[in-house]
């Protein structure tokens, strides 16, 4: 396999982390006479199966995330380079050995760019569509590299949010399944914690409990993890894992990217055909 097609890869797995780790593509909408539907009881039920959880997700402002990118098809495994201010920015960069950075995504509040360097083509879309689709997604994707678990169009679990979850038993482990409001698409989700409340898997089912997309989250302490993420396509299914180094709290952003005078501007869907 040359060189270029290794790096395709792996760039596709940026985009399946990126892309699906939200668990949802369409606002979710919430009102607050649907809040109020759930009583104050159920509530504090729910607070005290996942109060663990919530315990571990403490307040930030920024943090910065190293890690590599592993696939049985690539000779070396890419770095990684994660910046993310709270809510707000979401910035991945993707380098490979010899070849330097390949790959880069930036989401904030102004907009969304993605960014292929092998092929120098990119897509920006603007951040008040954004908004206007999916106005959490940021936070969300945040939380998907940061382990906690997510209510989506809601954002990341919190006490505001915990009358949209319900809470069961499988093997000894916490099953917490969130409100998915308006998806777009016929699918479950649910997280499975360990004893210490850490999230232990992601799994997203399809019709007659078909397995489509799973996060695996391994912990390795301080915060660093291996996430192992699995996209069912038919018969080839995707693989990929990420390690991450433990976030580094109050981190500086990383420099904008600048492009040259040979790169195209696509739109998404094309961009993901040079993937």
């Amino acid at each position: 396999m040359k060189i270029n097609n290794r790096i395709q890869i792996f760039v596709f797995a940026i985009m399946l982390m990126t892309v699906l780790g939200a668990c949802a593509s369409k606002k979710s909408v919430a009102s607050d006479s649907v809040a109020n539907q759930n009583s104050e009881t159920a509530i504090i039920k729910n607070k005290n199966k996942v109060g663990d959880a919530l315990a571990l997700y403490k307040d930030w402002t920024s943090a910065q995330i190293s890690g590599k990118l592993h696939l049985s098809s690539l000779p070396v495994s890419p770095s990684l380079k994660i910046y993310m201010k709270k809510g707000k920015e979401l910035t991945i960069s993707a380098s490979a050995i010899l070849v330097g950075e390949v790959f880069r995504v930036e989401l904030t509040e102004d907009s969304l760019f993605v960014v292929n360097k092998l092929k120098k083509v990119y897509c920006k879309e603007s951040g008040e569509k954004l908004r206007d689709i999916y106005p959490t997604l940021c936070e969300e994707l945040q939380s998907v590299f940061l382990g906690r678990m997510i209510v989506p169009g809601c954002g990341t679990l919190s006490a505001s949010n915990l009358a949209k979850i319900e809470v069961e038993m499988e093997n000894d482990m916490r099953k917490v399944i969130p409100d998915l409001g308006e998806f777009p698409i016929d699918v479950s989700a649910f997280y499975l914690l360990d004893s210490d409340g850490r999230v232990s898997d992601l799994i997203v089912e399809g019709e007659q409990g078909k397995r489509l997309f799973t996060l695996d989250y391994t912990w390795k302490g301080n915060g660093s993890s291996d996430i192992d993420a699995v996209l069912n396509r038919g018969n080839k299914p995707v693989k990929v894992e990420i390690s991450l180094d433990s976030p580094k709290w109050g981190a500086s952003p990383l420099s904008r990217f600048k492009l040259g005078k040979d790169y195209k501007r696509v739109g998404f869907k094309e961009f993901f055909k040079t993937i």
